[in-house]
């Protein structure tokens, strides 16, 4: 009951607010957010809930600092169960003031970040048919932005050029090209356009893109300016200092990936995170990559088994990256026959990545 009374009331609060306005400014926000301040950003959401003029970015944001810190904090299983929970909390004060505004384009942006939540999840889980069936449902919001945006709205190209981007990677690992009807694009535009243009969606576009570049297009240069750029602003960033880590070192530049992961464990250890089994994992792999890259087979392979065993890295995918490259070290090795049976292994998982279509055409050479 006083869930409903507190909705109420928000209702009404939203309702006589002014306008919203993209043109607040979300520095602090993004400080807490982007250097991984989890619980320090969400106690500030819900004070700027209860205190502020125009709660509404406030209710998408809390949301998606849930998600995040949840899967960081390797808190796989409540993540799901979590957003639900807060979408049904939110919906109806976007849907009650969005009837009548339907022309407050920064409303519409920050309701479809509250229901895109969901994708981070799915993303890591690898939810393939759940990706496809409600992220068109998500973006279809961009029509109605679209329609009353004085100017273009780059922030939803993060979510056009995410959705392509994977569309294209599943269309590739199954022999399809883009499975978007009549449409060629890989999504890779609206991400550097979300990068150079977007207020709220620049750095989530960044991370996408440095993926993009580290593990489909094997772009290291790219993929490190992004990097650096990225940390500049957000020095604390986990995930980023992972990339970079990584991106070192299959440039072989081993001083600069080795005080990236450096400065990993010296976060970790301070407890930036109050769970941090999956980092743990993760860093690990970080070793495992380097002893790969530097031909250590026997210490990347026993690295690559204490990940696999871990199972805790926060995108599920990783376990197929690490049998892919167990069998890269193999081959190396010149065992062939074990080789191939973790090319075999990875082939056969569901991850629709970059890493099961290598794996698939180095076992058609080895026959």
């Amino acid at each position: 009951m006083k869930t409903y009374v507190k909705i109420g009331f928000l209702i009404l609060i939203a309702i006589s607010a002014v306008a919203s306005s993209l043109d607040a400014d979300f520095t602090k926000e993004f400080n807490l957010f982007y250097n991984y301040r989890f619980d320090e950003a969400e106690s500030y959401f819900l004070d700027m809930i209860d205190t502020a003029e125009d709660p509404f970015p406030y209710y998408a944001f809390l949301s998606y600092v849930k998600i995040r810190s949840q899967l960081a904090n390797a808190e796989y299983e409540n993540a799901h169960k979590n957003t639900n929970k807060v979408i049904e909390e939110y919906r109806p004060i976007f849907e009650n003031y969005l009837q009548q505004h339907p022309e407050d384009v920064a409303v519409q942006f920050y309701y479809t970040i509250l229901l895109a939540g969901k994708m981070r999840i799915y993303l890591n889980k690898m939810e393939y048919l759940l990706i496809v069936k409600e992220s068109p449902k998500i973006l279809a919001n961009k029509f109605t932005i679209d329609r009353y945006s004085k100017a273009p709205f780059a922030d939803m190209d993060f979510g056009t050029g995410s959705f392509d981007y994977y569309l294209s990677v599943v269309g590739r690992n199954i022999g399809l090209g883009n499975l978007m009807i009549n449409q060629q694009s890989d999504g890779i535009k609206d991400l550097w356009n979300a990068y150079h243009h977007a207020r709220f969606t620049k750095w989530e576009a960044a991370i996408a893109l440095m993926y993009i570049y580290l593990y489909d297009k094997l772009d290291y240069e790219t993929c490190h300016d992004l990097c650096v750029e990225f940390l500049k602003q957000y020095p604390d960033n986990l995930e980023v200092l992972a990339i970079a880590t990584e991106c070192a070192y299959y440039q072989n530049n081993w001083m600069i990936g080795d005080a990236y992961l450096r400065r990993i464990n010296r976060l970790l250890n301070d407890g930036i995170l109050h769970n941090d089994a999956g980092w743990r994992a993760r860093a690990c792999y970080l070793k495992g990559v380097k002893a790969m890259v530097k031909e250590k087979h026997v210490t990347a392979l026993d690295y690559f088994n204490k990940v696999y065993e871990m199972n805790n890295i926060e995108y599920s995918w990783y376990q197929s990256i690490v049998l892919k490259y167990t069998g890269d070290v193999y081959l190396k090795m010149g065992l062939v026959m074990t080789a191939k049976l973790y090319y075999q292994e990875t082939a056969n998982t569901m991850e629709l990545i970059p890493h099961v279509r290598e794996a698939r055409n180095i076992l058609k050479t080895l026959k």
